[in-house]
C-alpha cells in the first residue's frame, strides 16, 4: 500500500494482497520508521462509516471506508472508493501495473487498463 498526501487530499493505493486484506480482515497498515526513528503509520480500516474518513492521530493516518464497500471491493471491477471528510479528498485505489517499464512486484498489481488498451490496438 502507498500513501500519497497532497494539500487537500489523502490517496492509498492498494496492491492486490492489500485489497484482500481489507476485504478479509477489515484493515491493512503500512509503517515507515524515519532515521530518528519516528514511526509514520497508515492503514485502512473497514468501519461503521457512511462515507470515507480520514483521522490524524499520534503518527497514525487513518482512513475509514464504509465495512460493505471495503468487503466488496475486492471482487468489484471498480478502481477506487472515493469520499471527502471535512474537507479532504479520501481516495483509495487499486495500484495498476506500470505501462512502460516491469515493476519486481507487478504480479501483486492490478492490470493497467491503459496498456491493454494499447495492446488491443496493436493487434487490429
Amino acid at each position: 500500500m502507498k500513501l500519497r498526501l497532497n494539500e487537500n487530499s489523502v490517496r492509498l493505493r492498494f496492491r492486490r494482497s492489500d485489497v484482500l486484506s481489507l476485504s478479509n480482515h477489515g484493515s491493512v497498515s503500512q509503517t515507515l520508521r524515519f532515521p530518528a526513528g519516528q514511526p509514520l503509520t497508515f492503514r485502512a480500516v473497514a468501519a461503521s462509516v457512511p462515507q470515507p474518513q480520514v483521522i490524524f492521530d499520534g503518527g497514525t493516518v487513518e482512513v475509514r471506508v464504509p465495512a460493505e464497500q471495503a468487503r466488496a471491493w475486492y471482487t468489484a471491477d471498480t478502481v477506487g472508493i472515493y469520499g471527502r471528510h471535512e474537507g479532504v479528498e479520501v481516495l483509495l485505489e487499486k495500484d495498476f501495473r506500470r505501462s512502460s517499464v516491469p515493476s519486481p512486484d507487478d504480479e501483486d498489481r492490478y492490470p493497467n487498463p491503459r496498456r491493454e488498451a494499447l495492446d488491443s490496438r496493436a493487434r487490429l
